[in-house]
């Protein structure tokens, strides 16, 4: 009974209040849209960092003086390391075509060079189920100790920086969310105490009759809620078109070929929206609780 009480208040007061409440829902909103925009877009780069990453490979030259009788060997040994899916050999010949092929509109580039001035070399692909930027950098270290190795290639340089962007993304996502939750924070406690204060009186008589603190908040509490759930809702919405609109727009780039949007799980979703309502809620009782307490 207390419930139908409670939602009753809630809806008159909503009512009574409309332009308030609907200032209040709007700024959870916005708050929680630019929060879930920033996570949309960390959560993309985190993704395309991974699928890029997992894509690296080792590229090991060999020194031009190895013998042919230890190339199997060779790879033998490099097929046995933990964590190497595939090894391909690459002779001079081969690279040399690539090449080739790499300079086929200018193919007078390379004529006159000798087709083994390129050093033949292993290409070794990472199990991507252990895929670990800091194993694979230890593996190239100790790789280029091998007396039959020359040099050992792969495209750490452009990952670390594409991951130390994504680091400072991170930063800048939760000092945002910091600083909307302030603005929110202030916006519905000042709410709130207008609401209260608009019905002071109220308030009042029925702490003289004996109504309980519980039954004083039971209708605010609820309101709260509906704010956060609203506002975080709508926010989701609102990136989800956003998504939906850029999506196309990427799968159509040359650019951002092999780059495909995805958007947020349903997890954070979930972990999105309970944040916002649980915050509303528990921002009110305290402003609530603050007031009752005088």
């Amino acid at each position: 009974m207390n419930l139908n009480h409670f939602i009753q208040r809630a809806v008159a007061d909503f009512r009574q209040n409309l332009p308030m409440q609907l200032m209040t829902t709007v700024v959870v909103c916005l708050s929680i849209l630019i929060f879930t925009f920033f996570s949309f877009i960390y959560y993309n780069l985190q993704r395309t960092v991974e699928r890029f990453g997992s894509e690296l490979g080792l590229v090991v030259f060999l020194k031009t003086d190895i013998q042919e009788s230890k190339i199997p060997i060779l790879h033998q040994k490099l097929l046995n390391l933990p964590g190497i899916e595939n090894v391909k050999y690459v002779s001079s010949e081969e690279a040399f075509e690539r090449l080739g092929t790499y300079f086929e509109d200018a193919k007078g580039l390379l004529e006159g060079v000798d087709q083994h001035f390129l050093p033949a070399s292993f290409e070794l692909r990472i199990n991507r189920a252990i895929f670990n930027l800091e194993r694979i950098h230890a593996l190239a270290v100790e790789l280029e100790k091998w007396n039959e190795v020359a040099q050992v290639q792969y495209g750490k340089s452009w990952v670390d920086r594409l991951s130390a962007f994504v680091a400072v993304g991170e930063k800048v996502i939760w000092v945002s969310a910091v600083l909307l939750l302030a603005t929110a924070a202030f916006v519905v406690s000042n709410t709130i105490k207008l609401a209260i204060y608009a019905r002071q009186e109220e308030v009042s008589i029925m702490r003289l009759v004996g109504a309980t603190n519980g039954f004083i908040q039971g209708p605010f509490l609820l309101e709260a809620l509906f704010q956060g759930l609203v506002g975080s809702l709508l926010s989701i919405g609102l990136v989800f078109l956003c998504y939906s609109y850029f999506k196309g727009i990427v799968a159509q780039t040359e650019l951002m070929r092999g780059v495909e949007l995805i958007f947020l799980p349903p997890s954070y979703v979930i972990s999105i929206v309970a944040s916002s309502v649980v915050f509303c809620v528990c921002w009110t009782f305290l402003a609530i609780r603050r007031f009752l307490l005088v």
